[in-house]
């Protein structure tokens, strides 16, 4: 990339699709509606939704399957262009066969399936363009909706038990309204880099998530904006030429092998950095018994979702042993393991190979790939402390499906590619041949 340019105009779809999205969009982050209908039963904690919540997911995923059949051949191309999630998603609804829990399985393999073709949706009917920006606008009401709430009602958005005073937004707890809000700071902050129409409201929005991380507390969050900031910045820095791209290669080099150093030597003082202890708040210890249970079940796990029931005897034995009662893994390829099996896991992990792969080439010439490679990395970092993948009902997985889909569908960059404007402007039907030149500069 060696200039930067506003995003530039393209087809979109049309109004009324376009709200249908951000509402389902919206529905599929999990802030507010289920803390407000279903005060009693604690997500976070690891408890079921309600019976009225389960409901009022179905019309909306109607509303998936319509979106998939009105887009015909290019939906079908987005499904066909990713075997790997279609196949993960589809495990989880067959897992009802080996579960421990079938009801479980079945109920929530199927909304996983859902949540994937919503990315598949995504991919198939928006342009880079017009998938960040509708991206942008649920993630800027969702935290203006959260701030304004901590503001004019503190009991329902700051925690007063576990942690005093952290804010939770629209979330049950603290990391969850963390996570998002960093996710959002990049998002927006990749906006208001690129999209110089609307940058004065991303870049508020930007500042706004930012503060909102502040006010959770959450370290991780805090690690995971800050990792976001740095990919913009180091794709900003590369603007400026080979030498400085050499430059920036060789400061990360450095720079990782000496935190793997000082993590061999004193993982202790590097933890305590960040106010944490090794065991990341006992996170360490759920991992090593979660290892002991999946060599029990490695292949086919004991069913996607059912391990972590409320009334699943595993979970019992896993909360004894750490002596805490734990309501997930924390950590996305664990629990990924424990539900469908280590095969599962390694699926995923070759899309994760291929997405990161397709991300990095497209970057060298659009931007488009210098967000995918900003979201990729911090949905990877956050799965290594919650379990966040192939997660049902999760606008975090229906992203990640998105990017991995679209990035799926791109055309082959040749070498030496002219950069194209900000965030690819080309329809789905136009990604089966490449860009005219017109689209590309």
């Amino acid at each position: 990339m060696r200039t930067v340019e506003p995003i530039s105009a393209g087809p979109r779809p049309g109004r009324v699709e376009i709200a249908l999205a951000a509402l389902t969009l919206f529905l599929f982050a999990e802030a507010f509606l289920p803390k407000l209908l279903a005060p009693g039963a604690d997500m976070a904690a690891g408890e079921d939704e309600s019976a009225f919540l389960r409901y009022l997911w179905l019309p909306f995923y109607a509303l998936i399957g319509l979106g998939l059949v009105v887009r015909g051949r290019t939906a079908l191309r987005a499904i066909v262009r990713s075997p790997l999630l279609m196949l993960l998603a589809a495990g989880a609804i067959v897992s009802a066969l080996w579960s421990i829990n079938p009801e479980t399985s079945l109920r929530r393999g199927i909304a996983v399936l859902a949540t994937t073709l919503l990315g598949a949706y995504l991919a198939a009917s928006y342009s880079w363009r017009d998938l960040l920006r509708l991206l942008g606008a649920v993630w800027l009401a969702l935290m203006g909706m959260s701030l304004i709430s901590g503001i004019v009602a503190p009991g329902f958005a700051v925690m007063d038990e576990v942690h005093p005073g952290a804010w939770a937004g629209g979330w049950w707890e603290k990391n969850q309204l963390g996570g998002h809000a960093a996710r959002a700071a990049f998002l927006m902050a990749f906006l208001a880099w690129r999209d110089g129409g609307a940058r004065k409201l991303w870049a508020a929005g930007a500042a706004m998530s930012v503060v909102l991380v502040v006010l959770s507390t959450s370290v991780t969050s805090m690690l995971g904006a800050l990792l976001g900031f740095g990919v913009l910045a180091a794709a900003w820095w590369t603007l400026r030429g080979k030498r400085h791209f050499l430059f920036l290669g060789w400061v990360g080099v450095v720079s990782v092998s000496a935190l793997a150093l000082a993590l061999a030597v004193a993982p202790a003082a590097v933890f305590g950095l960040i106010g944490r202890d090794p065991t990341l708040t006992g996170r360490t210890d759920i991992w090593d018994a979660l290892a002991g249970a999946i060599s029990q079940k490695p292949w086919l796990g004991y069913g996607y979702g059912a391990f972590w029931g409320i009334d699943s005897e595993p979970r019992y034995w896993i909360q004894q042993a750490v002596d805490w009662a734990a309501p997930s893994g924390h950590n996305g390829w664990l629990d990924l393991a424990i539900g469908l099996g280590l095969p599962a896991a390694g699926l995923f992990a070759v899309d994760v190979v291929l997405t990161l792969w397709r991300a990095a080439k497209l970057s060298t010439v659009s931007p488009a790939g210098v967000f995918a490679l900003g979201a990729l990395t911090q949905i990877l970092m956050f799965s290594l402390s919650e379990s966040i993948l192939l997660a049902q009902n999760s606008i975090i997985w229906a992203t990640y499906a998105a990017i991995s889909i679209k990035l799926a569908l791109e055309p082959p960059v040749a070498a030496g590619a002219p950069v194209r404007s900000a965030v690819q402007s080309t329809s789905p039907a136009q990604a089966t041949t490449r860009p005219s030149p017109a689209a590309v500069r």
